[in-house]
C-alpha cells in the first residue's frame, strides 16, 4: 500500500513538474505598432474660436469627435515626443517588447517639406525595431529616399533603422539601373527576444496610381502573395517561433489576401488608416492596425510556447494625448526643427500665425447619412482653387474645378487655423524651389471627355473615397447601386442628364464644347497615365494649391463649410466605404 501510494505521489510530482516546466516555457511578447504617421512630429494643437462662449458653441457641433476634447475644443494629441514617452515607458516596464511602424511616415506637414523625412527616421531609430516603407516614402522619387536613408542630405547621417520590404526589386530592372535602396533595405529581419526567435518581413502596396514609373517596374505584380509566402517560409525554416508581416497593403488586402498566406502569425497593417476596435482573427492570423497621424499606439500581447505556436492574449490602443508628457530629449530636438522651419524665408511662422478662423470643423468626409457625396474640406479646396485660377492672368477663365478626395488628407478643426493646418489638409506633391506641394493647372477638355472622367471617379466608390471628385462650378449625380462601368468611356453609374457646369447641362448639347477645367498637377499626371498620355497640354499659372487655399481662407476670415449636395448618390448609400489614401 505504501509502495503504491509512493508511486502515485511520484506520478503526480512528474505531472506537476511537467506542467510547471510548460508554464516556464510559455512567454509573453508585447508588440507596439503605429502606421501612417505622416510627418506628425508635432502634436495637433488647435486653439478655440475667440469667444468667451466658445465651449458652449463648439460642443453642440454634430460632426463626431475627431477633433473634440472633453470640453468640445482645444483638442491636442499626437506628436512624436509623446509617442517616444509611451514607447520608452513600455520598454522600461514590460519584458519582451518590440515596436514597428507599418509605413507612410512621409508627407503631411511643414516639417517634412523642410527636412524631407530624415528626422522622422532619425527619431524612430531609438524607438522602433523596424519599419516597412509605405507608398508615400516614394512620393519624391527613389533618389530622394536613397538620399534620406543613405545620409546624403546636408547635415545628415545614414539611417540605421532596419527598413523591410520583400516585394520591390531594387536591382537593375525595366531599363532602370540598380538603386542604392538595394543596400539600404532588406527583405526580412530575425530578432531573439528572451529566447523567442521572431522573424519580421515587409510588404508594400503596388497601386500604380501611387507611384512613379521607375517604381512601378519594380513591383512583384501577380507574385505578391507568393513572395509573402516565400519570406514567411524562410523565417519559419530559420527556426522563428513568431512570424510577423509589416503590411502596407490596407485592411482589405490584409484580411482577404495576406491572411491566406501560410506561416504568418501576425499582420501589422497600414495604408488604409483604419483604427481597429478589436484585433481581427482570420485564418489563424492576428491582424491589427492603429489609425493614423501618430494619434494612437497599438499594443498587442501574444503568448509563445514551445510547440504551442502563437496565442492571442489582448490588443488595445493607447491614445497619444495631453495626458502623456513629452519625452524631453525628443521635445528638445523637435523644438530645434520647428525653429528651422520658421526661419526658412519660404515658410515663416506657419505654426502660430493665424490664417483664418474655422467656425466649425471642416471635415474631410461627406455626411454619414443621406445622398450628399461632397465633403466640406473637398469643396472648400475646390472653391479656393477656382478663385485663385479666376484671379490669375494669362490663362483662359476656368469653368470648373475637379479635385479628388484622396488628395485632401486631414480636416481643419474649429478655431484658429494656421499655415501648418492648411498644409496638413493639402499635403501632397513637392516643389523644391518653394517647398510647397501641388501646382494648379487649367486643362481644356471637351464635354464628352469630362463625362467619361466623371464616370471613372465613381467606378470604385463602394471600396474607396479617394477617387470621389470634389467640384467647384460643376454638379452631378450617380447611382452606386448600378454595376461599375466596364471601361473608360462607357457609362453605367453617372446620370448624364444631371451633369451641369455653371448651371448648364453638358449632355447632350455640349458634348463637343471645350471646357477649361482646373486641377492640380497631381491629378493631371494621374489622368495622363490613365489615358496613356492622352491629356491635352495644360496652362500653368504658377499657383500652388497650398497658397490658393491659405489665401482663400484668409479672405473669408471666418470659414464655415458644409456639404452642399454638389455630388449626389441617388442610391443614398449610408454605409461609409473604406477610405484608402
Amino acid at each position: 500500500m505504501k509502495r503504491r501510494t509512493g508511486k502515485i505521489f511520484c506520478a503526480l510530482a512528474l505531472v506537476l513538474g511537467l506542467a510547471v516546466l510548460g508554464l516556464a516555457q510559455t512567454k509573453t511578447l508585447t508588440i507596439l505598432h503605429t502606421n501612417d504617421t505622416h510627418s506628425t512630429l508635432l502634436p495637433f494643437t488647435h486653439q478655440p474660436y475667440p469667444s468667451p462662449f466658445a465651449w458652449l458653441w463648439d460642443h453642440r457641433q454634430g460632426w463626431g469627435d475627431e477633433f473634440r476634447g472633453p470640453l468640445g475644443f482645444d483638442r491636442e494629441y499626437g506628436g512624436m515626443a509623446r509617442m517616444a514617452t509611451l514607447i520608452k515607458k513600455f520598454r522600461a516596464t514590460q519584458k519582451n517588447v518590440l515596436a514597428f511602424n507599418a509605413g507612410d511616415v512621409f508627407v503631411g506637414s511643414f516639417m517634412f517639406n523642410e527636412y524631407l523625412g530624415w528626422p522622422e527616421f532619425k527619431i524612430m531609430e531609438g524607438l522602433y525595431d523596424a519599419m516597412t516603407p509605405g507608398n508615400h516614402e516614394f512620393d519624391l522619387g527613389i533618389s530622394t529616399l536613397e538620399a534620406v536613408l543613405g545620409g546624403a542630405l546636408p547635415g545628415t547621417a545614414p539611417i540605421t533603422l532596419p527598413i523591410l520590404n520583400a516585394n520591390y526589386n531594387f536591382g537593375a530592372v525595366g531599363g532602370y539601373p540598380p538603386s542604392a535602396l538595394a543596400g539600404l533595405t532588406q527583405a526580412h529581419l530575425i530578432r531573439d527576444v528572451d529566447g523567442i526567435k521572431v522573424g519580421i518581413f515587409g510588404i508594400g502596396n503596388e497601386e500604380t496610381t501611387n507611384f512613379q514609373p521607375e517604381m512601378i517596374v519594380r513591383f512583384a505584380g501577380d507574385n505578391l502573395w507568393t513572395i509573402a509566402g516565400t519570406q514567411a517560409a524562410i523565417l519559419r525554416a530559420a527556426g522563428c517561433q513568431v512570424v510577423i508581416c509589416l503590411s502596407h497593403l490596407g485592411t482589405e488586402y490584409d484580411i482577404q489576401g495576406l491572411s491566406l498566406v501560410p506561416d504568418i502569425d501576425i499582420i501589422i497593417g497600414g495604408d488604409s488608416h483604419d483604427l481597429f476596435r478589436r484585433a481581427v482573427l482570420a485564418n489563424g492570423k492576428i491582424i491589427v492596425q492603429a489609425g493614423s497621424h501618430a494619434r494612437y499606439l497599438g499594443d498587442l500581447r501574444v503568448a509563445v510556447g514551445a510547440g504551442d505556436g502563437v496565442k492571442f492574449l489582448s490588443w488595445r490602443t493607447h491614445e497619444v494625448d495631453k495626458t502623456v508628457k513629452p519625452d524631453p530629449a525628443t521635445q528638445s530636438y523637435l523644438a530645434t526643427l520647428q525653429a528651422g522651419v520658421e526661419q526658412d524665408p519660404r515658410f515663416g511662422d506657419v505654426f502660430t500665425e493665424p490664417v483664418a478662423y474655422a467656425v466649425r470643423n471642416i471635415e474631410n468626409n461627406w455626411p454619414a447619412t443621406g445622398p450628399n457625396r461632397d465633403a466640406p474640406l473637398g469643396i472648400l479646396v475646390a472653391d479656393a482653387m477656382k478663385a485663385a485660377l479666376l484671379a490669375a492672368t494669362g490663362i483662359p477663365p476656368v469653368d470648373c474645378v475637379l479635385d479628388p478626395l484622396g488628395y485632401t488628407e486631414f480636416g481643419i478643426p474649429v478655431g484658429k487655423v494656421v499655415g501648418n493646418d492648411v498644409l496638413r489638409a493639402v499635403p501632397y506633391g513637392y516643389d523644391p524651389a518653394s517647398g510647397l506641394g501641388f501646382k494648379l493647372y487649367v486643362v481644356p477638355l471637351d464635354g464628352a471627355t469630362l463625362l467619361a472622367l466623371l464616370e471613372y471617379t465613381v467606378t470604385y466608390v463602394e471600396f474607396t473615397r479617394s477617387l470621389s471628385v470634389q467640384p467647384s462650378g460643376l454638379t452631378f449625380a450617380y447611382d452606386s447601386s448600378q454595376p461599375p462601368s466596364p471601361g473608360l468611356g462607357q457609362f453605367s453609374r453617372l446620370d448624364l442628364a444631371s451633369v451641369k457646369i455653371g448651371g448648364v447641362n453638358v449632355f447632350p448639347a455640349n458634348l463637343g464644347k471645350i471646357y477649361f477645367v482646373g486641377m492640380t498637377d497631381g491629378v493631371y499626371n494621374f489622368l495622363d497615365r490613365l489615358t496613356n498620355g492622352g491629356m491635352p497640354p495644360n496652362y500653368d499659372p504658377g499657383i500652388f494649391e497650398y497658397t490658393a487655399v491659405r489665401d482663400y481662407m484668409h479672405t473669408l476670415g471666418f470659414v464655415k463649410y458644409e456639404s452642399q449636395g454638389r455630388v449626389i448618390d441617388t442610391a443614398a448609400t449610408a454605409a461609409a466605404p473604406l477610405i484608402r489614401k
